[in-house]
């Protein structure tokens, strides 16, 4: 099986509109893995090695060991590692359609077609692989996946499986400490998705924009059928794709300070189904017999879409609606404008915490208990539960020694406590993901800072050590995200009560603006002899 990438690939005639499309990857070589092209009898560029006399079949030879390892496996092993992706990792990625998916593996349609998808996907289940040789290729595949994704222009081709491609990276760099990259394939994928009008699928009001190219295609001028989809099962998973990333990036903003990349008020992508309903849909059917919910921008009337959301329960549409109020708590606690003291920031937060209420209070029973969810649904209400109480935790964990404020910081720390432990007498791996793991963190350092102050350290202990537990294990499958938290939490509590006081008096900005612990983490990771990119 070929690589994704055709060598030699003509750098020169990049689009000038498009993309840096080269990050300086290096696959191990001693010089740039990209050289002028010259008549060399093979079909991909040869290494500045500056060893004179090189015989060229040597260079072939080294050439060959070197790139076998950024293929794809062969397409048994490939079908395997898909089904394992569909078996251990689709709730953390719920936007791809199953049987459509793995038919178009299955006839090899995807291998030529969108070959980056399949290098992520190949790269994040590698790890439930039982085979050690599996495992090893997982950088090699990451690798791969990264540079296939540097090189795509603003009008990426394989819309849709480049950015359920990219959503995959996005986690899977954030999991191993590659930040930069996380961040700014965020940042590229939203453009990209802007420039093929995915970002307003659903705004009917607005007038499609055609692509650059349309004098060649027609059809595109009048209606978005390339980056939207032409079946019904190709909608939902764009609206699935696109809602992911929306949450991704509320995830990236909030525990940094940085501005949300995407803002809702370009963002027209209607709720999705029920997960059942999308599994169950007919691949090639091109009008889709359900409806679905349209995104609203209003808080209130969104809350109130919860009903529609009941018959079946829409996990992804409670958690996507969560995620736009962690996207407006977020614009206001990191805003440079409202200062936390005024009457007019007061009063905001009395309105999001009014929406948080309600939210709560419209949500079924089987939303808010992991006992009562069904099994297949058990990782979406951890995911959700988790992420409503980091909304209580942002929005009243301010400066001072309001009561009732802290109170409710802390019932949600507890609360995010509980839900770790009802969901560990199902399967530990329900609380192991990316998509929350900050949370957590915070909930255990608040914790933290209460048991000192109170010097009621006995009461805590025990939600303190669950979390601490959580990125113990979250270390063995994600190394740098669970070695981070584990190692920040154990210097969250050899601190002098003088820096507890402090922490507490500055409420979240002050916990999130205290870096000293990140550079505790950095030191001790490599002392630990860990290489991680941080920049």
């Amino acid at each position: 099986m070929q690589p994704a990438l055709p060598f030699p690939f003509d750098l020169e005639q990049r689009d000038v509109q498009g993309f840096t499309p080269f990050s300086g990857m290096n696959f191990g070589l001693s010089g740039p893995l990209v050289t002028p092209y010259t008549d060399h009898p093979i079909g991909y560029p040869t290494p500045d090695t500056g060893a004179d006399g090189m015989l060229i079949d040597e260079t072939f030879q080294n050439q060959q060991d070197i790139l076998i390892n950024f293929e794809l496996p062969d397409d048994e092993l490939l079908i395997e590692l898909v089904r394992l992706f569909f078996e251990h990792l689709y709730q953390k990625f719920p936007c791809f359609h199953k049987q459509s998916f793995l038919r178009n593996v299955e006839n090899g349609q995807l291998q030529k077609e969108a070959p980056l998808v399949l290098y992520a996907m190949c790269c994040i289940t590698s790890r439930h692989h039982p085979d050690i040789a599996v495992r090893k290729r997982q950088s090699d595949w990451y690798d791969q996946a990264k540079l296939s994704y540097d090189l795509t222009r603003r009008f990426p081709e394989q819309a849709l499986r480049t950015m359920q491609a990219v959503i995959i990276l996005i986690y899977h760099a954030f999991t191993v400490g590659d930040f930069s990259s996380s961040w700014l394939s965020l940042g590229k994928s939203w453009r990209q998705a802007v420039a093929l009008g995915m970002n307003r699928m659903d705004a009917d009001h607005v007038a499609p924009k055609p692509r650059h190219d349309s004098a060649q295609h027609p059809e595109e001028v009048l209606g978005l059928e390339m980056s939207r989809g032409r079946t019904s099962v190709e909608r939902e998973e764009y609206r699935r794709t696109l809602w992911i990333l929306f949450m991704m990036d509320r995830s990236h903003a909030w525990p940094t300070g940085w501005p949300n990349a995407i803002l809702d008020i370009q963002f027209k992508v209607d709720l999705p189904i029920a997960d059942t309903l999308f599994q169950a849909m007919d691949p090639d059917l091109e009008t889709s017999p359900y409806t679905n919910t349209p995104f609203t921008r209003n808080l209130n009337r969104l809350i109130n879409s919860l009903s529609h959301a009941k018959e079946p329960v829409n996990f992804f549409h409670y958690i996507s609606v969560a995620h736009v109020l962690l996207g407006r708590i977020s614009e206001l606690i990191h805003s440079l404008h409202d200062n936390p003291g005024t009457q007019e920031y007061a009063e905001e937060c009395r309105e999001l915490d009014s929406y948080i209420v309600k939210f709560r209070l419209s949500l079924p029973r089987q939303a808010t208990s992991v006992m009562e969810a069904p099994p297949e649904e058990r990782g979406n209400v951890v995911w959700l539960n988790v992420t409503l109480n980091i909304l209580v935790m942002l929005l009243h964990y301010r400066c001072g020694e309001d009561a009732l404020e802290l109170s409710l910081v802390v019932a949600a720390a507890r609360n995010t406590a509980q839900i770790v432990k009802d969901a560990a007498r199902f399967s530990i791996d329900l609380v192991l993901s990316a998509h929350f793991g900050a949370s957590l963190y915070i909930a255990a350092a608040i914790l933290v800072i209460q048991s000192r102050l109170t010097g009621d350290e006995e009461s805590f202990k025990e939600d303190i050590d669950i979390l601490g537990l959580v990125f113990e294990r979250m270390s063995e499958i994600y190394v740098f995200s669970g070695l981070k938290f584990k190692l920040a939490l154990e210097h969250d509590q050899t601190r002098s009560l003088e820096e507890i006081r402090n922490l507490n008096e500055r409420g979240f900005r002050g916990l999130l603006a205290d870096c000293t612990k990140w550079g505790f983490v950095k030191d001790e990771v490599v002392r630990r002899g860990l290489f991680i990119d941080i920049t």
